[in-house]
């Protein structure tokens, strides 16, 4: 994919955090049932654009989530059934899961802390096969 470099940082996650799991488009539909934020003004022509329905489109509203869950986990699984596709949260109204990555938790609150130094790793391309190596600090 081109990356040269890539940078990582230990994160430890609070004890108790409850984490929504998002493993297909039932578990999205429900988080936009249950918080839902209209966005059809500002995504519906994009949306309608993209996937050829009209109507009305929610999306999750994430602060009032966060009151509820520490952050959220798409799946692989969830984003290869669901990404770019429409979730239908009930009869007139759906939703898109739009700029995930497979396998992304986004944290609403402070429960993941960033401790321990940064690690950079370099992608070492002089061998017949690639080596990401830890660069020295």
């Amino acid at each position: 994919m081109g990356w040269e470099r890539a940078v990582t940082r230990h994160v430890t996650i609070s004890a108790g955090a409850k984490v929504y799991e998002i493993a297909g488009p039932q578990a999205w539909a429900e988080l936009c049932r249950r918080f839902p934020l209209e966005v059809t003004a500002q995504n519906g022509e994009d949306w309608r654009l993209t996937t050829g329905r009209s109507g009305r489109w929610v999306i999750p509203d994430w602060t009032r989530v966060a009151g509820d869950y520490a952050g959220l986990h798409l799946t692989a699984a969830g984003y290869l059934a669901a990404a770019g596709t429409v979730v239908d949260v009930d009869a007139d109204t759906a939703s898109v899961i739009a700029g995930w990555a497979p396998d992304e938790t986004y944290w609403l609150t402070d429960a993941a802390l960033v401790n321990g130094e940064v690690q950079t790793w370099v992608r070492d391309t002089n061998s017949r096969h690639p080596v990401w190596a830890e660069q020295p600090q």
